[in-house]
């Protein structure tokens, strides 16, 4: 949430010095003023920039869209010309709710260059596309094949054209911004679903890159949902062939395997009453708990290796009829992507661009062998039928290669956008340099040495003298084989 906080000359004066007159002297065409940022404790520069909603539209003009962004001034006072521009994932986040992530990850780049966080249309504060129920977190747990809201509900009003949210509008977005501000070339760190908005802003705007970061790539040649049901089975089966690896984990569940396979049997057969303690509110809970509602609980701890380290111990317990860790971690995670996300925009987006390119032959061949089967699709399909749609994305065909130098990161473990879409996302960039991370999840950007990595690349935009092997060491986090903790 951005608190926009009016100063006069002494105010500007307490910002520091620095910074201010190296904002000044680039005298932005439009207008910012002093605000704060949710996880930020210093006060930044913000502004709103309104774009039309159809950017087709006969004049006279028709309705608008504030874009909201926010400019983390560089700590030098000669600033490089070109800011690091930080592209939300999901489908359906907002930039400025990364401001957290600045002090920590970012402070290195940010000794020389200015951050750019933007609320792209249809997210956080620039009109996001929130769903009503979209945080009733148990009820997505209980009813997986609706999502966590319902279409027909999320459309009311006719407020907005869901059509128009498409990722390539935000591009456009992106860059009335970067123009309006001045900027003649940035850099792009994507995360997630923002490599695949970094793509395509290097498509349509190939002289405006200066270099990209792509974390966790998701390339035009991934339809989601498809690819999930696979990418979710290789992570399962790998933490399980860790955990009879590891010495610890496999005398304390010696037949891991058979438990989860009895669990699925069992779930399929005849879904279980269960009992347990919300973990937000403490609350005695009850729901019935399928087979597709128990798969998707393990999907979603999959994405961190803090959390999945946890997975065998709750699966064991599972298997005796006490499903209350699991459940817990799987609230927790399906809350904090609920509470950064609108369902909205991600329902334009998957709708609109990934779902349409999908074959009944394509989804059978995917789900074959997976826990997850072909679910996923088939709640998605259900959502978009009453989904509006937008129009298509270019085809891969019609991709160029970009000239800017990518740095292409994905984790070893990652359940939905593992090392193999890095090497997909690299046809794109002849110049790139990949790093895989071992016993990492989704996201790698803040593990280890990487932000210092990620510094030196976008210092030189290029690789000579980007040494990886800091993170050759890195390990998943070893197993919780007892409510103590992992075995020393």
């Amino acid at each position: 949430m951005v608190r926009f906080a009016c100063r006069g000359p002494i105010g500007f004066a307490l910002l520091g010095l620095g910074w201010f007159a190296s904002w000044a002297a680039a005298a932005p065409p439009l207008a910012t003023r002093p605000c704060f940022l949710d996880g930020l404790d210093e006060a930044v520069r913000c502004g709103v920039l309104e774009v039309p909603e159809d950017r087709l539209a006969q004049s006279p003009p028709g309705r608008t869209v504030a874009i909201h962004f926010a400019v983390v001034p560089a700590r030098r006072r000669q600033a490089r010309p070109d800011p690091l521009v930080l592209l939300a994932g999901g489908p359906g986040q907002g930039s400025l709710g990364y401001a957290r992530l600045v002090a920590p990850f970012f402070r290195e780049v940010r000794r020389s260059r200015d951050l750019l966080l933007i609320d792209l249309r249809g997210t956080g504060e620039s009109g996001a596309l929130v769903c009503a129920g979209q945080d009733q977190e148990l009820a997505s747990l209980a009813r997986p094949s609706e999502l966590g809201f319902d279409a027909e509900h999320c459309l009311g009003g006719g407020a907005t054209d869901p059509r128009l949210y498409t990722t390539l509008e935000q591009v456009r977005d992106l860059d009335a911004v970067r123009e309006a501000l001045g900027y003649r070339e940035i850099n792009l760190w994507g995360g997630s679903y923002g490599t695949r908005t970094a793509l395509l802003y290097s498509r349509e705007f190939p002289d405006r890159v200066r270099s990209l970061v792509l974390d966790g790539a998701v390339p035009l040649e991934q339809r989601f949902p498809l690819s999930v049901a696979a990418d979710s089975q290789r992570a399962l089966d790998r933490l399980l062939a860790d955990c009879q690896a590891e010495a610890a984990c496999h005398q304390a569940f010696p037949t891991l395997k058979d438990e989860l396979e009895g669990l699925f049997s069992r779930l399929s057969e005849r879904p279980e009453r269960v009992s347990f303690r919300h973990p937000r509110t403490g609350q005695a809970t009850e729901l019935e708990l399928g087979k597709e509602a128990f798969a998707q609980a393990l999907r979603g701890v999959l994405y961190s290796p803090r959390e999945s380290a946890l997975l065998p111990w709750a699966i064991h317990r599972a298997a005796g009829g006490d499903f209350a860790p699991l459940l817990a971690m799987s609230l927790e995670v399906e809350a904090s992507s609920l509470d950064t996300m609108a369902l909205g925009l991600t329902a334009t987006v998957l709708c609109s661009e990934d779902l349409p390119r999908l074959t009944e032959a394509d989804i059978d061949a995917s789900s074959q062998g997976s826990f997850l089967g072909r679910s996923m699709v088939d709640a998605w399909q259900g959502a978009c039928r009453a989904w509006p749609r937008g129009p298509l994305p270019p085809r891969v065909a019609e991709l160029l290669p970009s000239e800017a130098p990518a740095l292409i990161l994905s984790g070893e473990l990652d359940p939905v956008t593992p090392p193999r879409w890095g090497e997909v996302m690299a046809r794109h960039f002849p110049k790139n340099h990949q790093i895989v991370v071992p016993g990492a999840g989704h996201n790698v950007s803040f593990t280890g040495c990487m932000p210092r990595l990620i510094a030196h690349f976008v210092e030189s935009a290029g690789f000579d003298g980007l040494d990886a092997s800091c993170l050759a060491t890195h390990r998943r986090p070893p197993f919780v084989v007892s409510p103590a903790g992992p075995r020393p």
